[in-house]
């Protein structure tokens, strides 16, 4: 008989590519990961992985399984926990940095809000060690974080990653170029950029470093709102995220991937290991980002 365990585990080992890091992912001994595996495949009577030099992939079996059942289960997943508190009214702490908060946060605000049902509270942290000790601390259920360094005993799960932005007045004569270079941004250009701690910032000045390359930062900032309303003036110009650079609405404002040389930033969610069955699934399937 096929059990949900089985399933799930072998999501993970396609997700992660590797036996190993699916049962570190899992807390689970890889022996035990790779019995749930044959008894899974005994049961639909095929090969489902096979092994590659660098882990494992699905066969064509596999592939069409985890395509067909990925959005069951996360339907599943979600379903279960509304049933399991149907009747209760919960408070969710999120925290966040403060971009991650209003850009990236409300598409998932009516998963999180269940009809009703949870009571969301939203704040913001500078660093992701202040997110990271407030969900040690019983502050926050869950925080969103970006560029996060995995922690011991809380649990950091990636959710999308996105490439930076130069954002710059359409006057300048970057918008004249075809291809936009990062090394001739932070040599040759005027920098607004967030004030540290900031781990866009880290981003940027370890790209820098590698390239060894000093950038001309003329004015630090906290806002978002701030750093384009200088860069509108003409001031400089800077580095946003993606999902921050899109949702500028100004026509006197460029936006501009950065196609040699990219930097990009990894979102991720934190929350304590035994709160990931219950918590996670209320970031699945978001809406498509414009």
């Amino acid at each position: 008989m096929i059990s949900l365990e089985q399933i799930r585990y072998f999501m993970e080992i396609v997700r992660y590519g590797s036996l190993n890091k699916a049962a570190e992912h899992l807390y689970v001994s890889q022996p035990s990961l790779s019995k749930q595996l044959r008894s899974l495949e005994k049961s639909l009577e095929c090969e489902l992985l096979k092994r590659t030099y660098d882990g494992v992939e699905p066969t064509p079996q596999g592939k069409y399984f985890y395509e067909q059942i990925c959005g069951i289960l996360d339907d599943l997943d979600y379903v279960i926990d509304q049933v399991r508190h149907f009747t209760e009214v919960r408070q969710l702490h999120i925290g966040g940095l403060a971009n991650l908060v209003s850009y990236f946060l409300p598409q998932y605000m009516d998963k999180l809000k269940a009809n009703g049902r949870n009571q969301v509270i939203v704040d913001t942290r500078l660093s992701n060690e202040e997110l990271v000790d407030g969900i040690k601390n019983g502050i926050f259920d869950m925080a969103l974080l970006s560029n996060a360094e995995p922690q011991q005993n809380i649990a950091v799960i990636p959710l999308m990653t996105e490439p930076l932005y130069v954002v710059f007045p359409v006057t300048h004569p970057l918008n004249t170029q075809k291809e936009i270079n990062f090394i001739d941004i932070v040599m040759n250009e005027r920098l607004i950029l967030y004030k540290d701690p900031c781990t866009i910032r880290a981003s940027i000045r370890k790209q820098c470093n590698r390239m060894k390359v000093t950038s001309n930062i003329v004015l630090e900032l906290d806002l978002t709102e701030s750093l384009i309303s200088y860069v509108n003036q003409g001031d400089g110009i800077t580095i946003l995220p993606s999902i921050v650079a899109k949702s500028i609405q100004s026509p006197s404002i460029a936006v501009r991937e950065i196609s040699q040389i990219p930097i990009f930033r990894e979102i991720s969610i934190a929350m304590k290991k035994e709160n990931v069955s219950s918590f996670l699934p209320l970031f699945s399937n978001p809406p498509a980002l414009s």
